[in-house]
């Protein structure tokens, strides 16, 4: 049975992610450091063979897979591949959101999945256009190698939706570190889990 082969990559870090600044589907450049770090999971995967690469739309995500895929590659760029958008909370720290808003702050510590951020999209928003469209990926490119270099959220989710009860449950179990790569074989629908947070 023929396989394909999907190849997670979060992009490399930026100031914010340095900083612990949630900045969400706000755009930020990677930082030196993190061209440090694609360039040096280029050199890892230098013998990756991929069929299609897809990003995230957002600099950081199509800089890291123009450094790890090169200058010449077609990069598909994918609105749905975004970051969580978290409305008032972008650009701020998790100790000025606790002050600025901290009702909600304390509401979603216990019940994030249900509790709706001012001006956020909805968390089960988030994850169906996730996870449809990378399904709608892996079905375009059956049997194939496809690489889709986007943000940690994103990649939780993806992870908790294929290996876990349920995405709520799953999404925390995963620590997705910058410009890792995290591999999954499918046989027929079958996930199997082949490399994370590889890098």
């Amino acid at each position: 049975m023929n396989t394909t082969r999907l190849y997670l990559i979060r992009h490399g870090e930026t100031d914010q992610n340095k900083t612990g600044i949630l900045m969400g589907s706000t755009d930020t450049p990677l930082n030196d450091h993190g061209r440090v770090q694609a360039l040096a999971l280029r050199e890892r995967i230098d013998a990756l063979a991929v069929d299609a690469i897809y990003a995230s739309p957002l600099s950081r995500t199509v800089e890291t897979a123009t450094l790890l895929f090169g200058e010449q590659a077609r990069i598909i760029t994918d609105s749905s591949l975004q970051e969580f958008h978290f409305g008032e909370w972008e650009g701020l720290h998790f100790s000025a959101i606790a002050k600025q808003y901290p009702e909600i702050w304390q509401q979603w510590l216990t019940d994030w999945e249900q509790i709706h951020i001012p001006g956020a999209e909805a968390f089960a928003a988030f994850k169906y256009r996730v996870t449809t469209a990378v399904e709608e990926i892996i079905r375009t490119h059956a049997a194939k190698r496809i690489a889709v270099v986007t943000h940690g959220g994103c990649i939780r989710t993806l992870l908790a939706h294929f290996f876990c009860e349920s995405v709520g449950k799953g999404y925390w179990k995963f620590k997705v570190d910058n410009a890792a790569l995290t591999e999954i074989e499918f046989v027929g629908h079958l996930p199997i889990l082949i490399r994370f947070n590889y890098k």
